[in-house]
């Protein structure tokens, strides 16, 4: 990862540690809420690359009913599985310096390598002139993964359909 003075202002803006540091209180948040369990460690790494990517977050299914191996078995989910796993791996670092920023600030606790929420925060629902609707759209899909993925069984099984190892 580039020193924060090296990287390119869309690099700073779409991976600045306090956007994403939202995404992963908005996953976290849904997952807890749905589960009422903590969130595993590895849940916004997961989460970030489905969102973070256009077509993927798009091709998300509208309510958290839809059957997280019936979407990634069919030709959507199928197609998000392209590219996944080294989109995956390019924002970990990324990923790490946001939920230590979360974790700094209170966004984020974390116990026994599993995360809850600290402070509630207010997430824009609405686009206004300081945030567009593209990172509305990522707060709100990352809120549904959360809840979607507390619905799909083991995060190991989640991982292994998407490709990915521990």
């Amino acid at each position: 990862m580039r020193h924060w003075d090296e990287r390119s202002t869309e690099e700073a803006n779409l991976l600045n540690p306090a956007f994403l540091a939202v995404v992963s209180y908005q996953c976290i948040k849904g997952y807890t809420e749905t589960s009422g369990k903590k969130a595993p460690y590895v849940l916004p790494f997961l989460v970030t690359s489905l969102i973070l990517h256009k077509r993927t977050r798009e091709s998300l299914p509208r309510g958290i009913r839809a059957h997280f191996l019936t979407w990634i078995t069919q030709t959507k989910g199928a197609q998000a599985k392209i590219g996944y796993i080294d989109r995956t791996r390019s924002i970990v670092p990324y990923v790490k310096e946001a939920l230590a920023f979360g974790v700094a600030n209170k966004l984020l606790m974390i116990s026994n390598c599993s995360f809850g929420t600290g402070q509630k925060i207010y997430v824009p629902a609405h686009s206004n002139d300081k945030i567009t609707v593209e990172v509305v759209d990522c707060f709100k899909k990352a809120y549904f993964c959360g809840r979607w993925l507390a619905r799909a069984g083991k995060i190991e099984t989640v991982m292994a359909l998407l490709g990915v190892k521990p």
